[in-house]
């Protein structure tokens, strides 16, 4: 385990960050032997856990590698912490309060308390309630510990006061947190809703939500954000995505109109625009994609960490790929990845292994558009290589899918047989949608492509089956990537 979170810590690292850490081994004492892993995973362009194992093992046969990799990341992480504290306001906030506990232990009381009240006045600036909560129950205890000199009654009060009512926000804020994991989970271990019975079981978590917002004057940021990702959620999952769309453009406001408040990086913002364009990508309104690609684009600064600045350009470009795709515009889409393909598409591959999926996908299915099989297949092939698949990632199924059809075009027949059979066990725990069952049942009719005409009871069978599946809201979570019911109704002409 530690290894594995060396190798995608490593990775995850741009090269100033690379260059600080090498400054900060030198000034340690000691074995160096987790530097010679750093350099090791460093220099593998596809790092796999066995070949940095061997390669460790020469150079020290008798150091433990487990033990130089769970060094490594201890270091790394130091370093780390230390650079995003000179950007990240809540890094700050957390450092100074250790400050205010060192400089009260060795007794400069006058000192500590000034520190406190900066900390107090930037958390209160930025809505950092915790942070501001812990600065009064810190001034607290240091005034029962001290036995409360040059404080009156009134005074100390109004201090409890205040304190209690940054709990009784919090505890607002966790209740908002609370249903938007609940719903989180139900999906994630139940599958994404496919139907209107799966959808009721949702009921009681969109009750408490309405509950927990009716009548609430709390309109900070926090609550108001978190209120608007359960909403963005639960529409996308539930096929609703003209409303989706809605709440994410709130979303998006939200954060516009509240920009000093945003994490370092602002994940949650890259996210809601995420969302925003798949949104529009669901609706099929891909003219309307250029705006919300530029705002994406826009957060592409000099200021965030590097890693982060390359998801932002994946992101722009996977709904670059998308809007050109749906014009059928498949030559200007695999010159796009052709640009991509030495210095974007391998960057922090390890970061975000979704958007990778999405990159490769996309790519091939470029080349498939233009009936280059070879490329096509030689791009599916390689992200299922480089990267594990996840059950609850859509995209991994539209990349298996398509690769299966990649496959049938070429009349790879028995590899058709036993990739279905390797598709349905790894996503056997789920329900398959009605899109795939009709894909996987159309193959078993023709498996080799080269039967040209069904039975017409059977083929007019199929039609109204794939015009059901077409207008299915539920199955646009699939068919957006890929259109296997155009695809199949090709087939049967």
């Amino acid at each position: 385990m530690s290894q594995t979170v060396a190798i995608r810590l490593v990775k995850s690292l741009s090269g100033p960050e690379k260059r600080y850490f090498k400054l900060y081994a030198r000034r340690q004492s000691g074995s160096r032997d987790y530097l010679d892993l750093f350099n090791i995973i460093d220099v593998c362009d596809d790092p796999e856990a066995a070949v940095i194992a061997r390669a460790f093992s020469k150079k020290h046969a008798l150091s433990s590698l487990n033990s130089a990799a769970r060094y490594l990341v201890k270091v790394l992480t130091d370093c780390l912490i230390q650079l995003k504290t000179e950007k990240d306001p809540l890094f700050q906030s957390l450092q100074g309060i250790m400050r205010v506990r060192i400089l009260q232990e060795r007794s400069f009381p006058e000192e500590g308390y000034r520190e406190l009240k900066r900390i107090r006045s930037q958390a209160h600036g930025l809505q950092q309630h915790f942070i501001e909560y812990i600065t009064y129950r810190n001034e607290l205890d240091f005034l029962s510990d001290a036995n409360f000199p040059d404080i009156g009654d009134k005074q100390l009060v109004e201090t409890q006061m205040k304190a209690k009512s940054l709990l009784r926000h919090l505890n607002h804020i966790q209740d908002h947190h609370s249903l938007l994991e609940l719903l989180k989970y139900r999906l994630v271990h139940a599958g994404r809703i496919s139907s209107e019975e799966n959808k009721k079981k949702l009921n009681d978590l969109v009750l408490s939500e309405m509950g927990l917002v009716s009548g609430k004057t709390d309109k900070s940021f926090a609550a108001q954000k978190l209120h608007l990702l359960f909403q963005s959620f639960f529409f996308t999952d539930i096929g609703d995505y003209r409303s989706a769309h809605k709440t994410f453009a709130s979303l998006s406001r939200l954060f516009e109109q509240n920009l000093g408040l945003l994490d370092n990086p602002p994940l949650d913002y890259l996210s809601t625009l995420n969302g925003i364009l798949d949104s529009l990508h669901l609706l099929e309104h891909y003219e309307e994609m250029g705006p919300y690609i530029d705002k994406v684009m826009q957060i592409d600064r000099p200021d965030y960490p590097e890693y982060f600045r390359y998801q932002v350009r994946k992101t722009a470009v996977v709904y670059g790929l998308v809007s050109l795709l749906s014009r059928q515009k498949f030559h200007e889409a695999i010159a796009q990845i052709r640009v991509i393909q030495t210095d974007l598409l391998p960057a922090y591959h390890m970061v975000n292994e979704e958007k990778q999926w999405e990159l490769y996908f996309y790519g091939s299915l470029a080349h498939f558009g233009v009936k280059d099989w070879k490329k096509a297949h030689q791009l599916t092939g390689e992200v299922m290589r480089k990267h594990e698949p996840h059950p609850q990632w859509l995209i991994c199924k539209a990349t298996r899918l398509l690769n299966i059809i990649i496959h049938f075009e070429k009349g790879d027949v028995d590899y058709i047989e036993y990739e279905i059979r390797s598709y349905q066990r790894f996503f056997g725990k789920q329900q398959l949608l009605r899109s795939e069952q009709l894909l996987f049942r159309f193959i078993k009719i023709c498996p080799d492509g080269r039967r040209k005409k069904l039975p017409e009871l059977q083929r007019k069978k199929l039609l109204r089956e794939l015009e059901a599946v077409q207008h299915d809201r539920y199955e646009r979570q699939l068919l957006k990537y890929f259109d296997l019911t155009g695809w199949i109704r090709a087939r049967l002409g």
